[in-house]
């Protein structure tokens, strides 16, 4: 059962519903803002939603600390984290192909904003909007206020899976749905089960650092090969980077498991808990869901990579 503290047993899960809503049309009227306005649209509408999660701890009279607890992490928190985010990042990329070969167009569409919004404005305001931002102002609204409204669920489970479709709604488009609600269940299952923002922000930094951060630095770096980048991305089809994702990333089951294995027995030392539940089982699954990902990523890199590479 995920920790309830002081107060925040009193708040209602409707109210929580009530504040996602909000938060979609901040975040819309946000989208709109940010196209007259650029990236600096952007950095007000992470700034509201920061405000926001504050008024709402006003509102329901809790301590700041409540909604937003901060421990120093474990090693086996700081380990579980970064496994949990890799096992992420690998199956919500490939979530982002395969949606890109059911629904090519508006894969076409988010890839090519993704490559151009974040080499507007200067590298300093792209960076801190892309990168530093969402891991405080997003997470105090989703996994700050908006998970504090369903503590009072007996099923972590079920806390984080709310939280996790509310995430990728978030976000706004199909392409990237799966792939930022798993994101968000991670960091929602880490404050659920550690009772510490703090490790989401770091799992949320992490994957903005690697998906904007990194573009970011090498377009300020050569702006050639940014560019031949975003030709790359808009000509390649979707399949032909969801094989290589499989392929590349294959581990990210394994990863997953063991991520959430550390995180559990970290749970039950400070709880001061036996060692409970089997590993193996769970290991073996993944370890074959890890080797069917690689087979297949090679199948499809077989089959469509040289038909590109012949015709370009």
């Amino acid at each position: 059962m995920s920790q309830q503290l002081g107060s925040q047993a009193k708040w209602k899960p409707w109210k929580g519903l009530v504040l996602f809503l909000i938060t979609i049309v901040v975040i819309l009227l946000g989208g709109k803002l940010s196209e007259h306005i650029g990236l600096w649209g952007t950095l007000i509408t992470q700034g509201v939603m920061l405000g926001i999660s504050l008024i709402v701890c006003l509102i329901n009279d809790t301590p700041f600390k409540e909604v937003f607890p901060i421990r120093k992490p474990t090693v086996r928190d700081i380990i579980g984290s970064i496994l949990m985010w890799i096992g992420s990042y690998g199956i919500g990329t490939a979530s982002i192909h395969l949606a890109g070969v059911l629904l090519p167009d508006q894969y076409s569409q988010v890839t090519g904003t993704m490559n151009t919004m974040f080499t507007r404005g200067g590298v300093l305001l792209a960076f801190v909007v892309a990168v530093i931002c969402p891991p405080i102002c997003e997470e105090a609204i989703t996994r700050g206020a908006i998970l504090s409204h369903f503590r009072s669920f007996k099923k972590d489970f079920m806390t984080v899976l709310i939280i996790a479709i509310m995430f990728g709604a978030m976000h706004t488009d199909a392409i990237r749905f799966f792939n930022t609600a798993l994101l968000g269940a991670v960091t929602a299952y880490l404050v659920v089960k550690r009772n510490n923002i703090l490790l989401a922000s770091f799992v949320h930094l992490l994957q903005n650092f690697v998906t904007g951060g990194i573009q970011i630095i090498s377009s300020a770096l050569s702006s050639a090969s940014t560019s031949a980048a975003a030709v790359a991305t808009k000509t390649m089809p979707p399949v032909v980077y969801l094989g290589s994702a499989m392929t590349t990333l294959c581990f990210a089951p394994v990863c997953l498991v063991l991520g959430q294995h550390l995180i559990n027995r970290q749970v039950q030392i400070s709880k001061g808990q036996p060692k409970s539940g089997k590993l193996w089982p769970k290991l073996v699954i993944a370890i074959i869901l890890s080797v069917a990902s690689f087979i297949i990523g090679l199948v499809l890199q077989s089959k469509y990579l040289p038909a590109y590479v012949q015709a370009n």
